[in-house]
Order: structure tokens, then sequence, then C-alpha cells
């Protein structure tokens, strides 16, 4: 008689790896994405900052263009 672990997988054995499989990818997938999430933020934080700076200096620019200096 074959030992446990010798024994060939049956349709439930792979039914229950194959669920486990995909909660596991699942928990890696929700790691790298908060991860990226805490990493991109900052940078997101800055890139807005610059944004709205660029946007006071365009309008700065077109006053002074069209003779009307704040």
């Amino acid at each position: 008689m074959p030992d446990q672990d010798e024994r060939p997988a049956t349709k439930h054995d792979l039914d229950q790896l194959e669920a486990h499989l995909v909660e596991n990818m699942r928990d890696m997938q929700t790691e790298v994405l908060r991860d990226f999430h805490n990493w991109a933020r900052p940078a997101e934080i800055k890139m807005r900052s610059h944004e709205e700076r660029l946007t006071l200096l365009e309008e700065r620019i077109s006053e002074i263009e069209r003779g009307k200096p704040s």
C-alpha cells in the first residue's frame, strides 16, 4: 500500500491546491499594489505641487504678456 505522501493526487487535492495558490497570489498582488501605492504617493504629491506652481507661473506670464502685471 502506498505511503500517504506517495498516493496519486485526487481531483479534490488539486482543487484544494488551486484554491490555496489563488489565495496566495491574491495576497501577493495586494502586497505589491499596497507597496506601489506607498512608493507612488509622495511622487504624486510632488507632481501636484509642481503642477500648481506651473499653473501660477503660466497665469503670471499671461498677465505680463497682456500688459497687466499683478
